[in-house]
């Protein structure tokens, strides 16, 4: 008997409760709205008066006004009242209404972690004239939180049991680049110790490439001591004066003529130096060379010796002169005058 009225009073109070619970969420419900003589109307809302702990809900200020009058909403760091948090503000959201009037809203995400009933205190707007501010104030908002029913019968468990996911390759990617270094450093360590030579460096250094004219000189100074057309080698003598001068032109004027006619060699010339006196001199070698070469022409010994003395006056002529070194055996040279 005893049991059964302690059981009937349990129920008692929490149908009082829950009646009242109801009867606030009544008197106090999710929205509050206002209106001054200026046309201002202001509201305050949540999206619900009743949430589980943990959601998320919206809670709303909207002003409608004039769109010339200046209105501050209220600023709010990170919660509204003890135990009501603020997940994110929003920033303002202002539309057209009407001829002259403007809508205002200003949003915040707002939750809680506690049970219970939370009362959320009027929010203040000021209203900003020429000489005062006005504030306006809402009406009270109730926000009830009811808790998760944990049955204390049963033991813990997972909810969810751990997913097996197979590797992907921004996983693997770092150990497979990994690996392939030290995979390329041991190929190095293997060569650097079994494979290269002893007596050879490492890192080498290689000789700048001589100059263009000094090539060409110790080529003709070669040809001359071979003594070619005297021996009746005449077709390669002429050949070897003609490549002489085409590697020379290419190296020093940038050019491709290995495969060009004379005539082609001799528009590119004149296409980096006009009317020059060794421009007649190079035709006379190369037309004398084609005869030689393909018309089995035999020229007489002072046209060879003439093919030779151009060569030597066209490398002689056109050598590339460094200014800087050429500026100081000029004054090298003044220094020593003056002395």
């Amino acid at each position: 008997m005893a049991n059964k009225i302690i059981t009937n009073k349990n129920f008692l109070i929490k149908t009082i409760t829950a009646f009242t619970f109801l009867l606030c969420m009544v008197v106090f419900t999710q929205s509050s709205f206002a209106q001054d003589n200026k046309g201002i109307n202001y509201s305050v809302k949540l999206d619900t008066n009743v949430i589980v702990i943990g959601d998320q809900i919206k809670l709303q200020l909207s002003v409608e006004q004039p769109k010339d009058i200046k209105i501050g909403f209220p600023v709010l760091s990170d919660s509204i009242v003890n135990g009501v948090e603020i997940i994110n503000q929003f920033p303002q959201d202002t539309s057209i209404v009407s001829e002259g009037m403007i809508k205002v809203d200003k949003n915040f995400l707002i939750t809680s972690f506690e049970g219970g009933v939370y009362k959320l205190k009027p929010f203040e707007l000021q209203v900003y004239d020429e000489n005062s501010i006005k504030v306006f104030r809402s009406d009270t908002l109730l926000l009830g939180v009811h808790t998760m029913q944990i049955d204390t019968t049963k033991a813990n468990f997972d909810i969810v049991m751990p997913i097996e996911t197979p590797l992907s390759l921004a996983e693997i990617a770092p150990w497979l680049v990994g690996a392939l270094l030290f995979i390329a450093l041991i190929g190095f360590l293997i060569w650097y110790f079994r494979f290269r030579k002893k007596d050879q460096p490492l890192f080498t250094t290689t000789k700048p490439d001589e100059p263009a004219h000094i090539i060409a000189l110790r080529k003709l100074d070669e040809l001359k001591k071979e003594k070619l057309w005297q021996s009746g080698k005449i077709k390669m003598f002429h050949s070897e004066i003609t490549d002489t001068i085409r590697l020379y032109l290419d190296k020093r004027y940038n050019l491709s003529t290995q495969e060009s006619t004379t005539d082609e060699i001799l528009e590119a010339v004149n296409s980096v130096e006009v009317n020059n006196d060794w421009h007649r001199n190079l035709r006379e070698i190369l037309e004398r060379a084609d005869l030689a070469k393909f018309a089995k022409f035999q020229p007489l010994p002072d046209e060879n010796e003439r093919s030779l003395k151009y060569a030597y006056q066209i490398v002689e002529n056109t050598i590339l002169v460094d200014k800087e070194k050429d500026e100081e055996t000029t004054n090298t040279k003044e220094t020593e005058d003056n002395k």
